[in-house]
């Protein structure tokens, strides 16, 4: 009796390791390493400037040649300067403001892929939920009512992100080529618009608020790895 249970847990385990070994065998990683050129959107397209990062990518399909994986991006990116001038209709006698934006953001997304498999050219389309911090420098100054102004409205924190995109990977000389356009959005960034600027005198009243931050993101890099894909 003995003999037959230990010889049954033998055939147990050894089954058990042969399943694992297979799922790993059948499983399917790749990684991408892409450029980012940045497009903002909304209420942040009024103020934030163009932007340019780098971007990672983990692509995990459980078994290969599936179209359903398992997406992650982790990426920085920069908005450049850009300075917008507060209209003169909002400002009072003597009174000349600008708004002067640039941001720094680090990003993080995990979601499901969707690819149609093929020899040629391979198009996916993927979403993404995560966060994105903000290390906003916002600078408002000029002249207000005749003497000089100067203050500081930048925000830095951790906010919700989902993003939603398309793409395509093309086989190449070293691995893959992608090229893909997905919308980001974030939430709970706190900025001032320069349409909302008004003084009275040498006060201005200028309220930061919780807004969106709509962004097109494009993506062009390399894809490496993956088995049968």
């Amino acid at each position: 009796m003995r003999v037959r249970r230990t010889v049954s847990l033998v055939l147990m385990v050894a089954a058990a390791s042969t399943s694992a070994s297979i799922a790993r065998a059948s499983e399917s990683i790749m990684g991408g390493g892409y450029t980012l050129a940045d497009f903002p959107m909304g209420d942040w397209g009024e103020i934030a400037g163009f932007g340019l990062g780098i971007d990672g990518s983990t692509i995990v399909h459980k078994r290969a040649n599936k179209p359903i994986s398992a997406r992650t991006n982790l990426g920085l990116l920069y908005n450049f300067s850009r300075t917008q001038d507060i209209p003169p209709a909002n400002l009072g006698p003597n009174s000349a403001l600008s708004l002067e934006t640039k941001n720094t953001s680090l990003f993080f997304g995990v979601g499901p892929e969707f690819a149609k498999i093929a020899n040629a050219a391979t198009p996916f389309i993927f979403g993404t939920v995560g966060f994105q911090t903000y290390w906003t420098s916002s600078t408002l100054s000029g002249t207000a009512g005749g003497v000089p102004y100067e203050s500081k409205n930048g925000d830095s924190r951790i906010a919700f992100a989902w993003t939603a995109g398309l793409g395509i990977r093309k086989q190449a000389a070293i691995g893959l080529t992608e090229l893909s356009v997905e919308y980001r959005w974030g939430g709970e960034h706190f900025y001032i618009l320069p349409s909302e600027v008004t003084n009275n005198g040498s006060t201005v009243n200028a309220e930061r608020k919780s807004r969106a931050s709509d962004q097109i993101v494009l993506r062009l890099g390399t894809v490496l790895g993956g088995e049968g894909y």
